[in-house]
């Protein structure tokens, strides 16, 4: 399994950033998350308008880091 985890930082003070991960977003192998990842992380972020997204990875389930609101 991998998880799809986004950078985002605050729109109100944008030098706060931190990684969630996307609930739902995961997947059977790596390879499938990267395809999806663009798509996926965009979606998150109009469904979390106060945070805008500066990257995203994909991530084996056993480095990943704390779930998404």
């Amino acid at each position: 399994m991998a998880e799809l985890v986004v950078m985002v930082c605050l729109l109100a003070t944008p030098e706060q950033c931190r990684e969630f991960t996307v609930p739902g977003a995961s997947t059977t192998d790596v390879v499938s998350c990267i395809r999806q990842g663009g798509d996926k992380s965009t979606a998150w972020q109009t469904q979390n308008s106060q945070y805008f997204v500066i990257g995203w990875r994909c991530v084996k389930n056993d480095a990943k880091p704390q779930s998404a609101q």
